[in-house]
């Protein structure tokens, strides 16, 4: 499939031998994105992640009375993991500083992929709860210079 040498350089999708990038290529949608558009709002529902192919992302919440700025997407990060696991709403929006490309994978088809083999559920999960941590430590790393 045509997006499998991408996913291939992607953390989430680190380990994964070529059969199992194919079900994972077979699953993702391509989506091209122009500069300021919005990907995901802060408090609407949804049920997929997005990988960067190409351009640059920011996340920021409005929670408060003016934007805060939560981080950056670039090549093979991802965002909007979250509603894949709680279910809940989006945390944060993002939004494009470039015209840009994304996969998007939905939790169908993340589900069907947990399913496929014990072995491709395992490094997923892995995978995933390692850019988890990865992006709670920058939190907790970011707080704590504001304390």
């Amino acid at each position: 499939m045509e997006h499998a040498a991408v996913l291939k350089r992607m953390d989430l999708f680190a380990g994964l031998d070529s059969l199992e990038l194919v079900q994972v290529s077979k699953r993702v949608r391509h989506l091209k994105v122009r500069e300021g558009e919005t990907v995901v709002r802060e408090g609407e529902p949804g049920d997929s992640l997005f990988i960067v192919k190409a351009g640059r992302f920011r996340a920021f919440t409005e929670a408060g009375a003016f934007p805060v700025e939560l981080g950056f997407f670039e090549e093979a990060d991802l965002f909007g993991e979250l509603v894949l696991l709680d279910g809940g709403v989006r945390s944060a929006t993002v939004e494009a500083l470039a015209d840009g490309e994304l996969l998007e994978l939905g939790r169908k088809d993340f589900e069907e992929l947990l399913s496929y083999s014990v072995d491709l559920q395992v490094k997923l999960l892995r995978n995933l709860v390692q850019d988890l941590s990865a992006k709670l430590r920058r939190t907790n790393d970011q707080l704590a210079k504001l304390l």
